[in-house]
């Protein structure tokens, strides 16, 4: 059996579980293997008022360097934090949350929201009935809601100057035109586009930034390329630093960690030991498919596809995408511009053979012959493919 013991006494989400569980009613496992209903006394009161704060808790628990008897069973019976069993209180994320499922995510999510704009020391904070009547779920749960914060204000600064837009609840002007715009580009889930869960806007800044994003939805098309205009304004809000789009996540240790992700020029094609491994082409003049790419990593000896597809009708130029290998994080980056494949290959003295830039024209490929386009096609199967990037 494990107990509890004094090295355990800062982590204040030991202290949160307990109290919640006293308060709840919930039997409590000691040291002699059996489960004791602890009294709600005025110690247990005090301890739940100051409960995420360490220096003050452990004067209730902890004080003159001796562990106090403060757990009340029965008449003169008590208990000290070194003599509850610490195995209950441990390891209890992954079991809570899938016994409680999507209903526990979606008020994790809520709560964490909430957490942006104020302390949550109790279940009760929370406003949220799952965590008030699971102590283990907000256990578990409660690192996320006092580490999100310092988090955010590190890749923000100062809240005070923003506005905090929960993306699955506002219905604000700023929502309408995300919706707006995903109808227009015919993007079914958001997560698909942006897995942004709230968007920290400029509050001095939010009409204007809404009227820009609104003109862009107005006046292009997909076939414009409405896309990638709407996520280069939302880069450049974000390099201005008047909008932030976070992605919010469960933090289950004890420090939580930002991971930008989608940000250019951030990775460099020398950071890792890739070769091309071979390069298969099929030259139509529907202009569907051009070839695929097969990347290989010689210090992991994972293989990555690039399909070169492209859409004449549709795009104004041919678009590489990373297919999926089955892992959680394949296909991950979706569709590139084939610059991307340009600005890659130039860099080792390659390039892309000009007849892809057929792709986009009104009629792709009008004055391409079965002889251009078998020339062509021998020309793509001399690419060297060995080439170490």
């Amino acid at each position: 059996m494990a107990i509890f013991n004094t090295q355990d006494l800062p982590k204040s989400k030991y202290i949160v579980s307990i109290v919640a569980k006293i308060k709840k009613g919930t039997k409590i496992k000691v040291r002699d293997g059996k489960s004791y209903l602890f009294k709600k006394t005025k110690d247990i009161d005090d301890l739940e008022k100051v409960q995420t704060d360490y220096q003050k808790y452990s004067k209730i628990l902890y004080p003159n360097n001796e562990h106090a008897f403060i757990f009340n069973y029965g008449k003169n019976a008590y208990f000290r934090f070194t003599d509850i069993d610490k195995a209950p209180f441990s390891g209890m994320g992954g079991q809570s949350r899938n016994a409680l499922g999507k209903a526990l995510a979606d008020a994790g999510e809520l709560a964490t929201v909430m957490s942006l704009q104020k302390d949550i020391k109790t279940a009760k904070d929370t406003k949220q009935s799952i965590f008030v009547n699971n102590p283990d779920a907000f256990a578990d749960w409660y690192n996320t809601f006092q580490l999100t914060k310092p988090a955010v204000k590190k890749i923000v600064g100062s809240l005070n100057n923003f506005d905090i837009i929960h993306d699955a609840t506002d219905q604000s002007e700023f929502g309408k035109t995300i919706t707006l715009f995903l109808k227009k580009a015919k993007i079914s889930k958001q997560d698909s586009w942006n897995p942004a869960d709230i968007y920290i806007v400029n509050k001095s800044a939010r009409v204007k930034i809404i009227n820009a994003l609104k003109k862009i939805v107005d006046t292009y098309d997909v076939s414009d390329g409405l896309v990638t205009m709407f996520n280069n304004k939302l880069y450049k809000l974000y390099e201005d630093k008047l909008m932030f789009p976070i992605s919010l996540k469960q933090i289950i240790a004890e420090k939580a960690n930002v991971d930008y992700t989608n940000v250019p020029g951030t990775i460099k094609v020398s950071d890792y030991n890739i070769k091309i491994e071979k390069f298969n082409c099929d030259l139509t003049t529907e202009g569907k498919e051009i070839g695929l790419f097969t990347f290989v990593n010689d210090d992991t000896k994972k293989k990555i596809n690039l399909q070169v597809r492209g859409f004449p009708h549709g795009y104004g130029t041919a678009q590489t995408e990373i297919t999926s290998d089955g892992t959680l994080t394949g296909g991950r980056l979706g569709k590139i511009p084939t610059k991307v494949v340009d600005s890659v290959m130039s860099q080792y003295k390659d390039a892309r053979i000009n007849s892809i830039r057929y792709f986009g024209t009104p009629k792709p490929f009008e004055n391409f012959d079965k002889r251009r386009i078998e020339e062509t096609y021998e020309m793509y199967k001399t690419v060297n493919i060995k080439r170490v990037c």
